[in-house]
């Protein structure tokens, strides 16, 4: 790696204390607040400077940590977007941001990634608008467990109770008002993303 400017390394490491402080990396906005630069032109200078010296890499439209800064931060988990609980909604699989793993439980198993909660129709399961599900995506599903599926041929994502039928499987709600999903047997367009592990919510 090329060696960092005095600046690059404090843009650096407010990037990884705030990762490390919040499980997020900060906006261009939070980077330059906290280090007394006016100019975003300024700090996307610095941070495009980081991702050619290998301290940052692309995820999509994102910056995140390359794998050794990440790895010191935290053994985190994924963010990989937001995921519906009502009508499925379209989602990308882009790293948004990362959850501290001290303190969480059902996401240490390799590969488990979180999204975060869209709509209210499993708040009778106790999950809310705004909380992050933790999926793991090796864990088999049985009925009745909570799953994030994908939809139809533009991935629409939701996520649900899970109920396989002789039909094919059936997606419940956990709000009455709202209405079950069915998914006939043989629908290519339908896949698992995993079984929900856990949750994470912020105050």
């Amino acid at each position: 790696m090329d060696e960092l400017s005095p600046r690059q390394q404090n843009v650096l490491d407010a990037i990884v204390g705030t990762i490390r402080d919040q499980g997020r990396f900060p906006s261009v906005r939070e980077i330059g607040k906290a280090l007394g630069i006016r100019s975003p032109a300024t700090i996307s200078q610095h941070l495009r400077a980081l991702l050619r010296k290998g301290c940052l890499e692309r995820s999509g439209r994102h910056y995140v940590v390359a794998d050794r800064f990440r790895r010191a931060v935290s053994d985190g988990i994924p963010v990989l977007g937001r995921v519906a609980a009502g009508p499925p909604v379209d989602t990308a699989a882009d790293v948004e941001e990362w959850l501290e793993m001290d303190g969480l439980t059902g996401g240490r198993d390799r590969g488990t990634f979180a999204v975060k909660v869209l709509g209210d129709s499993m708040v009778e399961a106790g999950i809310l608008e705004g909380d992050y599900v933790l999926v793991n995506p090796r864990e088999e599903a049985f009925n009745g467990s909570i799953v994030v599926a994908s939809l139809g041929s533009q991935h629409e994502v939701t996520v649900k109770y899970f109920h396989r039928k002789p039909e094919g499987v059936e997606l419940r709600p956990a709000n009455p008002l709202y209405e079950p999903i069915e998914v006939p047997r043989g629908d290519e367009d339908f896949y698992l993303a995993g079984r929900v592990v856990g949750l994470v919510r912020r105050f």
